[in-house]
């Protein structure tokens, strides 16, 4: 894909900048300083640059399956 900002990744993936930049950080993708972001409103923020494709390569390979406990379907059920 190519090298894309934090600033877009966050626009496009419809988080803040700082959220993409806590997952950069915990999922360990490379990244390249490249100026300030005043996306977030408050103090501006580190803005970097990374390869999308990677980026999304280490979320997809460290995703896991968000389910409920299930109910239990043989429990008779009440009668009101």
């Amino acid at each position: 894909m190519g090298m894309v900002s934090s600033e877009s990744l966050a626009g496009t993936l419809g988080v803040s900048h700082k959220q993409v930049k806590k997952l950069i950080l915990e999922y360990d993708v490379r990244a390249v300083p490249s100026g300030s972001s005043f996306m977030d409103p408050g103090t501006k923020q580190r803005m970097v640059l990374v390869d999308e494709s990677s980026f999304h390569n280490g979320l997809s390979q460290r995703a896991s399956k968000l389910s409920r406990p299930s109910k239990a379907e043989d429990a008779p059920k009440k009668k009101e």
